[in-house]
C-alpha cells in the first residue's frame, strides 16, 4: 500500500477553530507526506524527515507519541468492529521530508496532521474516503496533542483543496471555491512556533476573558464569512486585513507574536501570519499588483488534492 497526504494551511480562523461553530478557510497546500506498508511478521513503524527520524514498535512506544495516540485509536475501532486480523502485522514506513526545510525547520504545514491522516488510512486497513477516517485521525491527533487542537489541518489533509472549516466536538468541512481572482504566497516567518504551547495560551486567556473571548470568535467568524463571500478581489482584501488586525490583536492578548515581517517590494497590510503565531504568513497579491521579485522568499500556493493511495 502506498499513501500520499498533503499538508495544510489555516488562512483565516486562527484559534477560532478551537470553538464550537469557530469557523476557519483552509487549503491543502505544501509538499506530501508519503507512506508505504507491506505484510510483515510482526507490526513496526518507522518515520523519517529532513533532520530526524524514529523506529516505533510496540516494546518501544516512547518513539512517537503520535504513532502510539494513532494505533491505539485504531485498534480500539477495529476490535470495536471485529476487524483485528492483520492488524498488528505490518511494516510502516513514512517520510514528511517534504513538509520541512533544508535546514530540518518544520514548514509550518501541517505535518503532524498529515502524518496522523496517512498513518490512520494504513492502519485502519485502507478502504474508500468516508466519514470514519476523519473522525478516527481528528481522535489520534487530539489524543497525541493532550486533547487539544480543533481538527481542521486533519480534514484538510483528508479532503484537499480549499474549505469552510467549523470547529466543535464534532467539525464539518464544507469544500469553498474563491470566486475572485487574486494570487495567494507564503513565506517563512521567524522561527517555529509550539502550536500546543499556542493553543494553551489562548486557552488560558479565553478562561480569564470569556466575554472577551466571545468577542473575538464573532469578528472572526465575521471576517471568514465576509472572504467566503467576497465575489471581487477587492472585497476579499477588506476581510483579509481586517482578519490581520483580528489576528495581531489576539496575538498581543494571549502572548503569542502574530505580528510577521513582509517581504521586501509587498504590501504589509496584504501579508498576515497563518495558523499559530508567526511561523508561517501568507500575502494576498492582487491584480494589477507587481509579481514578487525572485528574491522575495515567497512561493505560489498550489492547492493539492487530499489523501490519495494505491495498492
Amino acid at each position: 500500500m502506498r499513501v500520499s497526504t498533503p499538508g495544510n494551511m489555516l488562512l483565516l480562523g486562527e484559534y477560532a477553530v478551537l470553538e464550537e461553530r469557530g469557523l476557519g478557510i483552509a487549503a491543502a497546500v505544501g509538499g506530501r507526506v508519503r507512506l508505504e506498508a507491506w505484510a510483515a511478521r510482526s507490526l513496526s513503524i518507522e518515520g523519517t524527515w529532513t533532520g530526524g527520524s524514529f523506529h516505533w514498535t510496540r516494546k518501544h512506544r516512547a518513539e512517537s507519541s503520535l504513532v502510539s495516540a494513532a494505533f491505539e485509536t485504531v485498534r480500539e475501532w477495529r476490535l470495536a468492529h471485529g476487524r483485528s486480523r492483520g492488524f498488528e502485522k505490518l511494516r510502516v514506513r513514512i517520510d514528511s521530508s517534504e513538509l520541512y526545510s533544508s535546514s530540518g525547520r518544520k514548514a509550518g504545514l501541517g505535518s503532524s496532521a498529515a502524518v496522523t491522516v496517512a498513518l490512520v488510512y494504513a492502519l485502519r486497513g485502507g478502504g474508500r474516503l468516508d466519514r470514519t477516517l476523519p473522525l478516527l485521525a481528528l481522535a489520534a491527533h487530539r489524543a497525541a496533542q493532550g486533547g487539544t487542537g480543533s481538527g481542521y489541518d486533519v480534514y484538510c489533509s483528508c479532503f484537499g483543496g480549499w474549505g469552510v472549516f467549523c470547529g466543535g466536538a464534532r467539525p464539518s468541512w464544507q469544500p469553498f471555491t474563491p470566486r475572485f481572482d487574486a494570487w495567494m504566497y507564503l513565506f517563512p516567518g521567524p522561527a517555529a512556533v509550539s502550536t500546543r504551547d499556542a493553543i494553551r495560551s489562548f486557552s488560558q486567556w479565553r478562561n480569564r476573558e470569556p466575554i472577551l473571548a466571545g468577542r473575538f470568535i464573532s469578528e472572526s467568524n465575521g471576517n471568514v464569512r465576509a472572504f467566503v463571500e467576497a465575489r471581487s478581489a477587492r472585497t476579499a482584501a477588506v476581510a483579509f486585513r481586517k482578519a490581520r488586525k483580528t489576528g495581531i490583536a489576539l496575538g498581543d492578548a494571549i502572548g503569542v507574536e502574530a505580528r510577521i515581517r513582509a517581504p521586501a517590494g509587498v504590501d504589509p497590510d496584504l501579508c498576515k501570519s497563518v495558523g499559530a503565531g508567526n511561523e508561517l504568513g501568507a500575502y494576498l497579491r492582487l491584480p494589477g499588483a507587481p509579481e514578487p521579485p525572485e528574491q522575495s522568499g515567497l512561493v505560489p500556493v498550489q492547492v493539492a488534492e487530499g489523501i490519495s493511495w494505491k495498492r
